[in-house]
């Protein structure tokens, strides 16, 4: 009931808030999938200038895609490259991995 009632939410985010992207990986195979993409703005100080970090926080249905580093997600006009290895949640629904932004 409990597991039914936490893939039921899972399921509505990914609705509400996902977009569709591409996921490419290193051999080049594509796959379409929805993504809920998190890009937090974190700034940085160096000297006198203020740097804002370009990572994003990245979550995929497991049933859609296995996503491994290196592998690349492509949204609109912009690049990110998966840098950490991605990680299951404890229900083993949904991938979630950091990615990079490496062009636009």
């Amino acid at each position: 009931m409990f597991r039914d009632t936490v893939i039921t939410a899972i399921n509505d985010v990914f609705n509400h808030l996902g977009q569709e992207v591409t996921i490419r990986s290193r051999n080049g195979e594509t796959k379409q999938v929805i993504a809920v993409i998190k890009q937090p703005e974190n700034p940085y100080e160096l000297g006198d200038s203020q740097i804002v970090e370009q990572v994003a926080e990245v979550s995929i249905k497991s049933t859609d895609a296995t996503p491994r580093i290196g592998d690349f997600i492509l949204v609109n006009d912009r690049r990110y490259k998966i840098f950490e290895e991605p990680l299951m949640d404890g229900i083993t629904q949904m991938w979630k991995f950091n990615a990079v932004l490496i062009g636009e």
